[in-house]
């Protein structure tokens, strides 16, 4: 096997353990999810140091970040603002449960920051969350996937694994039709990535959809 074989296959192999052992252990904790997202994140930083790669095949990349946005924009306005208003606005009215499993979500936040309101805090944690589910999801998993599968096998593993850690208990229609829309969400997020090669793209566009979803459920 050359030397480039075996790198590859130490590669796909890791990819495996650290996605395996961060699912592994959210089925039995769901509760310390972001622990297992460290865990990958970890990962992906201390294999970039010892294999000497840039931040750049991270998908950290700032030359061209704004013809990127330009080019994807029709992608970040449905993904942000289409999708929030729909899946938001038509649970309210014709689908209580699913809105209410959305207002929990926002509970959740205002156990850890005392009241949902504009803060620095609060911007800063929804920014440092959503940056690092994309360095996760797009920025690993659906780059390294992308190495050794076609970019749709990619783009769905990442979507698929993001759509794992955001799993919590409940009814069960309720539970698929939420799954659902964080798979669309995801998948979108991919697809701007796959185009822009770009995690800060993929990023903006999860930000935005994750800032323009919890003010509709504040205001409504």
């Amino acid at each position: 096997m050359s030397e480039a074989k075996e790198t590859n296959s130490k590669i796909l192999l890791e990819l495996i353990f650290v996605t395996g052992i961060s699912v592994f252990l959210f089925s039995f904790i769901p509760s310390l999810v972001w622990l297992y997202e460290i865990l990958s994140l970890s990962y992906l930083l201390i294999e970039r140091r010892i294999r000497h790669r840039s931040f750049e095949s991270l998908g950290l990349k700032y030359h061209g970040i704004i013809a990127d946005l330009k080019a994807n924009l029709p992608i970040i306005v449905l993904v942000a603002v289409g999708i929030q208003l729909v899946v938001i606005i038509g649970s309210y009215w014709l689908w209580s449960p699913l809105f209410f499993r959305f207002k929990d979500r926002v509970a959740y936040l205002q156990t850890h920051f005392s009241s949902f309101t504009p803060s620095i805090l609060f911007l800063i944690f929804i920014g440092v969350a959503t940056l690092v589910e994309e360095l996760i999801f797009r920025g690993f998993v659906q780059e390294r996937v992308s190495w050794f599968y076609n970019d749709s096998i990619a783009i769905i593993m990442g979507a698929l694994l993001m759509t794992l850690f955001h799993f919590s208990p409940g009814e069960l229609s309720v539970i698929m039709a939420d799954l659902f829309f964080v798979f669309l969400d995801s998948s979108l997020y991919g697809l701007i990535y796959l185009r822009s090669r770009n995690v800060f793209v993929a990023w903006t566009a999860h930000l935005l959809a994750d800032l323009v979803g919890l003010s509709l459920l504040w205001i409504i």
